[in-house]
């Protein structure tokens, strides 16, 4: 059994690859990848789903060079191609940084290709050619990049060399992972589409494995944070709950748990409460909702919570609100809306002054 998955059964995750899916479903296999592994020689093999001329699918599987390893991949038609350059295995990112000047959060894209590249275009992240046009600037990622959407690899890629691209031009980019990441790596794939199910199944595997810890981005992902904090602003997926403060957790705590799960071939210690409170029950950070939901954190609580990390405000997606805004006296910020309803927003802050953002470019100051 995986390391990963085990920590969530002793969590009381259990794996849900076995439920029915959504009867609405119409999705079937069709273009996708690549998936890039690191083989035992050393090398990248690649493996993508591609259409010929009739639109019949076929699977190319290729060996990328061993110096400067590179492929291109096509986001949407008509568009040039973007070129991912592949990196050495990724490292754990620092979860504490000094606060940027300008910054840029979007959360629970869930594979909405063209959602996640109207907003950075808008709010002048990126421009035409995915080229990173936001300087010193950061952007934050707040998870549920998995399930319902149908381009979750053309997204993850696109993230995955934004990175690089944002480091280079000065800037940063964070990929906080959300419920559906977690989810995702332990086996529980019962939001999957059906054309994952399908591509997997050609591809002589399954769903959660087309991520696992040997390619690039199951890697990568695996070594992202959970919690980050830049400056005075905290950032998690669902929302740091009271229970956190009370067995008097640091983010690098939260942080080291989940990744060790997600990592490491040695199964956790059963009651690890800093993985039980990052990701292991309804009080996770990737899990609750007590700022927007029922029951809801008091005044006090929330006081309290900023005042453990030193947190002047929370920034959270996971739980959908029409608007993205201020709630709980400005202390938390929600950022999750229905993108796939047509809804897309992002966060952009320059300074000191909020904005909300549409793939229009219209901003309205919070």
């Amino acid at each position: 059994m995986p390391a990963a998955t085990f920590a969530m059964l002793l969590l009381g995750f259990a794996p849900a690859a076995a439920l029915a899916q959504d009867a609405t479903d119409q999705s079937r296999a069709g273009v996708d990848g690549p998936y890039v592994r690191r083989t035992t020689e050393g090398t990248l093999a690649s493996t993508r789903i591609v259409a010929d001329q009739g639109g019949a699918l076929r699977i190319e599987t290729t060996t990328l060079p061993r110096e400067a390893p590179a492929f291109e991949l096509e986001l949407l038609p008509k568009a040039p191609p973007l070129r991912i350059a592949i990196r050495a295995p990724a490292e754990a990112p620092p979860c504490r940084r000094p606060r940027p000047d300008q910054l840029f959060v979007v959360s629970d894209i869930e594979g909405n290709l063209p959602a996640l590249l109207g907003l950075l275009r808008a709010g002048g992240v990126i421009d035409d050619r995915c080229n990173w046009t936001f300087g010193k600037g950061h952007l934050v990622f707040l998870g549920d990049m998995f399930d319902r959407g149908l381009h979750v690899t053309e997204c993850l890629w696109l993230l995955y060399e934004l990175e690089a691209r944002a480091h280079a031009g000065g800037g940063e980019l964070h990929f906080v992972l959300g419920n559906h990441e977690v989810m995702n790596f332990t086996g529980d794939v019962r939001y999957v589409r059906r054309k994952y199910f399908e591509n997997a199944q050609k591809l002589g595997t399954t769903p959660d494995q087309l991520y696992a810890r040997d390619s690039v981005l199951g890697q990568w992902l695996r070594t992202r944070n959970v919690a980050l904090q830049l400056g005075d602003e905290l950032f998690v997926h669902g929302g740091v709950s009271p229970a956190v403060v009370a067995a008097g957790l640091r983010i690098e705590d939260l942080n080291d748990a989940l990744r060790a799960a997600l990592t490491s071939d040695a199964p956790p210690q059963p009651g690890d409460r800093a993985l039980e409170l990052a990701a292991g029950s309804a009080d996770g950070l990737i899990w609750y909702r007590g700022y927007l939901r029922e029951p809801l954190v008091s005044d006090t609580e929330i006081a309290a919570i900023c005042k453990h990390f030193g947190a002047a405000r929370i920034v959270i997606g996971h739980t959908l609100v029409e608007n993205i805004g201020f709630v709980l006296g400005r202390r938390v910020l929600a950022v999750d809306v229905h993108h796939a309803g047509g809804h897309s927003q992002a966060a952009l802050r320059t300074k000191d002054e909020w904005h909300r953002l549409g793939p229009d470019g219209v901003r309205t100051r919070l």
